[in-house]
């Protein structure tokens, strides 16, 4: 069954903060306010939506956030300011609970966090055993995201991610079975049984599934820039069901940025309403240009909505294409 993780890694991102912030602000919790905080951190923690100048990724993040507490000022002129930087100033202590900073020692921060809210933030209400409290839910929010990665990693399938040469931050992906299969099959006959039909189709759902866990390891450590390239199956065309379970596992834009689907230009041009259909929904593709393209100028320029343009070396126009690459706006891989 296709499992979409990222939409269950932000679920539980926000259910944490406003069950921290909660607890935190006590009696001066203020829920609309907060909220506003938790989606604005959402949106620059894990879809680097903001001010991307920031060398340091914890520094976009707060940048975002600042910017959130302008916007609040204009929209609840009536607000105490202290409201407004209390909500704000949190994630001095968020960052490290999630993950964007080390934390050195976890108890010790969490006797901070709690001397600090008595005094700089002024929070008068006592909560019974808040350090106690405090230090379980953050535990449990950690743990949960590590089993949340374990719950769908899986040894008998491991995702082979090489570099493109010469090419920044993209990597071509593939998936390899990791277990023994009875040698009166051949390599050949086994790789077609893998590689075709159903097989492939329900192969994909598994590669999509471990490429998410990559791309949140990547999201946790503020990488957005690398990007990744991986199977499709021009099957799934035909079978539309089928098409949308498959690629729920990606129905995510924080992935979707990240991950490109394999193409070829015979299925592209076959099936281009329902591509572009898919493009519009957020999907991206990278285009192979196989024997059935005619690199005309024209042709050519249609690509352009295609970041990516795969050129194997055995295509009849190889040298065609080489030849009007400094005109191309793609990203051109030879292969």
């Amino acid at each position: 069954m296709a499992s979409n993780i990222m939409e269950q890694y932000v679920k539980k991102t926000k259910t944490f903060l406003k069950e921290f912030t909660k607890m935190f602000f006590a009696e001066k919790y203020n829920e609309e306010i907060s909220n506003e905080y938790i989606s604005k951190y959402i949106e620059a923690r894990i879809y680097n939506f903001g001010d991307n100048e920031h060398r340091f990724f914890y520094r976009r993040i707060y940048a975002s956030l600042v910017n959130c507490k302008k916007e609040l000022e204009k929209e609840f002129p009536k607000i105490d300011e202290k409201v407004l930087e209390d909500n704000l100033k949190v994630y001095q202590f968020i960052f490290y609970i999630d993950g964007v900073r080390p934390i050195a020692d976890l108890n010790q921060f969490v006797k901070m966090i709690c001397a600090s809210r008595k005094i700089k933030f002024e929070v008068k209400e006592a909560i019974r055993s808040l350090e106690g409290r405090m230090l379980k839910i953050i535990k449990q929010y950690q743990e949960e995201k590590e089993s949340l990665a374990k719950k769908y990693e899986t040894t008998d399938f491991v995702l082979d991610i090489e570099k493109y040469t010469l090419i920044d931050n993209t990597y071509k992906v593939d998936i390899k079975y990791n277990f023994k299969i009875p040698y009166i099959y051949s390599n050949k006959v086994i790789s077609e049984v893998f590689d075709e039909g159903i097989i492939k189709e329900d192969k994909l759902i598994i590669e999509y599934m471990l490429l998410t866990l990559e791309c949140i390891k990547d999201i946790n450590k503020g990488n957005f820039a690398t990007k990744y390239i991986v199977d499709f199956s021009n099957s799934l065309f035909k079978k539309q069901s089928k098409l949308k379970q498959t690629l729920k596992t990606i129905n995510d834009s924080a992935i979707q940025d990240k991950v490109f689907l394999k193409l070829f230009y015979k299925d592209f041009d076959e099936n281009k309403e329902l591509i572009y259909d898919l493009m519009k929904e957020g999907y991206r593709f990278a285009i192979i240009i196989d024997d059935s393209f005619e690199p005309t100028s024209s042709n050519l320029r249609k690509l352009d909505i295609f970041k990516y343009m795969l050129v194997p070396e055995k295509c009849k126009n190889y040298e065609a294409i080489k030849e009007e690459q400094t005109k191309l706006n793609n990203i051109i891989i030879y292969e």
